[in-house]
């Protein structure tokens, strides 16, 4: 069943997702396409209409073997900059040379990133209903495209003269502005309503450490 997906804190929008392509999650919040962990062999691509808004698609511990064509991945996302196709093990790396205006994240270097595999949503228990696994399992994309960053930096070192690396680099700057602003939000809400110690509030941890809340100042060198 195909589902939409809203998840709130304290009566305003934390992220909105909805289910896209071949059971993959369109992150509206982060601007992000998770597609991760399956058997896809292939992108699927929307039909009848472009997907815009999204210029990041994690295809993650698939079995990716090729990419479309760089005028078919524009025509159909627009606003795409970065494919992430690690941990696909049978990935074309002869076909990397195909692509000058998107970026392909893939294993094909040496210096192969510590990524991990991103969880589905589990089933509700006692201690965490549906909407507490929502969100955990939100967080977790989260993290996801906040660690994108950090393995483009670890793979790319020509910001500077790379034109769509500086774009890139303009988009992330973005995400970190929102993890900012939405964590003054969080510690805002939790200090009028006094629940910051509510086993639920799961999505006031931030990606990037369990125990810490939500940014307020910049963490992310950008």
């Amino acid at each position: 069943m195909r589902i939409f997906l809203a998840l709130c804190f304290f009566g305003f929008s934390y992220a909105y997702m909805f289910d896209c392509l071949d059971k993959c999650e369109c992150d509206t919040e982060d601007e992000v396409i998770h597609c991760h962990n399956g058997q896809r062999t292939k992108l699927t691509l929307p039909t009848g209409t472009r997907l815009r808004g999204f210029p990041v698609i994690g295809l993650t511990f698939n079995n990716i073997q090729k990419l479309p064509d760089q005028d078919t991945l524009l025509e159909k996302f627009p606003d795409l900059k970065i494919v992430d196709v690690e941990r696909n093990p049978n990935f074309d790396c002869s076909s990397l040379e195909n692509y000058n205006r998107i970026k392909i994240i893939t294993d094909c270097e040496k210096n192969i990133t510590d990524i991990q595999r991103v969880p589905r949503i589990d089933r509700p228990t006692r201690e965490c209903d549906l909407a507490c696994q929502a969100e955990k399992h939100y967080k977790k994309l989260h993290e996801y495209a906040l660690q994108l960053w950090e393995v483009i930096k670890q793979k790319y070192e020509n910001f500077d003269v790379d034109e769509s690396l500086k774009q890139i680099r303009e988009f992330f700057k973005k995400v970190v502005a929102k993890v900012q602003g939405f964590g003054q939000n969080v510690q805002q809400k939790w200090n009028q309503t006094g629940q910051a110690d509510h086993p639920k509030a799961i999505g006031a941890k931030t990606s990037l450490g369990d125990d810490v809340h939500l940014p307020t100042q910049g963490t992310i060198d950008v």
